[in-house]
C-alpha cells in the first residue's frame, strides 16, 4: 500500500492551552471543521466527554473520529475511520508549539491508500493539504477572535441571464494567482471607471479556466458586465458575453482568504448531486460588494458553477 503523508502549520495568537481546548474536545469541531462547514445539515453525534464523534453526510460521507491520547497543552492525537465514500483508517495528530507570543499549530494525517487508489497520491496529497489549510485558517480565526467570521449560504441552482463584459484572461501559477488577480482588478478598475463607468452593468467576476493546483496552474478571466457590447481600444482587454444559463451557487460573507471553504463545499456539492457542468462556461466569483468600502468580515461573494 503507498503511504499517505499530510503536514500543514499555521501560527496562531492565542497561548496554547486556549488552542488546545478547542481541539481535544469535539463539541468545538462542529465550529471550524472545515468539511462539516459544507453541510450544516451533516448528522453529527458527538459522545458527552467530547472524545468520540460520528457523522453521516449525503454531501461528506460517513466516518468516525475518536481522540487516543493527549497531553495538556501540548498535543491530541486521533484515530480516524471513513466509512463512505470508500473505507479507511487514518492517524491524525495536532502539535501545539509555544512559539512568537502565540502557538504553532502543527495538524498532520497518516494513511496508507488501497493498492487501486495508488495514482492518485499526489491527488490526495494535494487536496487534503488545501482542506487542512482551510481548517488551520478557522481554527486560527475561531481561537483569536472567539468566533468564526466566515459563513456560507447554500443558495442551490439559480438562474443567470445573458450577459455582455469587458475582461482581461491571463495565466499564472496557482502560488500567484491570488497576487495577480488583485494587481488585474486595481490595474482595469480605474480604466473602467474613466472610460466606460455608463456602460457598468453589475458586479465584478472572475472565471476560472484552469485551476489546477497540482500542476501549479491557473487561468482565469476578470470581468465587468457592460449594458452593450463596444469595441476596446486597449491591447490587453476584450469583450465577450456569458450565455442565458442555470447555476449551482453558495454565497460566502466573509474575508476572501475564506473563498476556498466556497469552492470546496462548491464540488461536494456538485459531486454528490450529480451535477453536470456547463463545459462552454468556467466557475465564476462574483463580488458583491467591494472591499475598499466594506468591513473584510462583511464581503460577499457568490461562487456558481454553471450547469446543463
Amino acid at each position: 500500500m503507498s503511504q499517505l503523508f499530510i503536514r500543514k502549520i499555521i501560527h496562531v495568537k492565542k497561548d496554547h492551552l486556549s488552542v488546545f481546548n478547542l481541539i481535544h474536545d469535539f463539541h468545538h469541531w462542529t465550529k471550524w471543521s472545515p468539511w462539516l462547514i459544507a453541510d450544516p445539515k451533516a448528522e453529527v453525534n458527538i459522545e458527552a466527554d467530547g472524545k468520540y464523534y460520528h457523522w453521516k453526510s449525503p454531501i461528506l460521507g460517513s466516518g468516525e473520529m475518536r481522540i487516543l491520547n493527549q497531553e495538556e497543552g501540548q498535543s491530541v492525537s486521533c484515530a480516524l475511520q471513513f466509512f463512505k465514500p470508500w473505507k479507511s483508517k487514518a492517524k491524525v495528530t495536532f502539535y501545539l508549539n509555544p512559539k512568537n507570543q502565540g502557538t504553532e499549530v502543527v495538524w498532520t494525517l497518516h494513511c496508507r491508500l488501497p493498492f487501486y487508489m495508488f495514482w492518485m497520491k499526489k491527488q490526495m496529497e494535494t487536496l487534503v493539504g488545501m482542506d487542512y489549510e482551510r481548517g488551520l485558517l478557522l481554527l486560527k480565526d475561531l481561537a483569536e477572535n472567539g468566533t468564526i467570521s466566515c459563513k456560507l449560504n447554500f443558495d442551490g441552482i439559480l438562474p443567470f441571464d445573458y450577459t455582455h463584459y469587458f475582461g482581461l484572461r491571463k495565466k499564472t501559477t496557482f502560488t500567484e494567482f491570488k497576487n495577480e488577480m488583485t494587481n488585474d482588478f486595481k490595474t482595469i478598475m480605474p480604466y473602467m471607471e474613466e472610460h466606460y463607468k455608463e456602460l457598468l452593468n453589475g458586479a465584478p467576476f472572475s472565471m476560472y479556466h484552469q485551476f489546477d493546483a497540482i500542476k501549479n496552474k491557473v487561468e482565469y478571466t476578470v470581468g465587468f458586465p457592460i449594458k452593450y457590447p463596444i469595441t476596446s481600444s486597449h491591447i490587453d482587454y476584450f469583450i465577450s458575453s456569458l450565455p442565458k444559463m442555470k447555476a449551482y451557487s453558495i454565497e460566502l460573507t466573509g474575508s476572501y482568504k475564506f473563498l476556498p471553504n466556497a469552492w470546496a463545499a462548491l464540488m461536494m456539492h456538485q459531486r454528490a448531486s450529480h451535477l453536470k457542468p456547463l463545459k462552454k462556461v468556467p466557475p465564476l466569483e462574483i463580488y458583491l460588494n467591494k472591499p475598499e468600502d466594506t468591513p473584510e468580515n462583511e464581503l460577499r461573494t457568490k461562487v456558481l458553477f454553471p450547469i446543463r
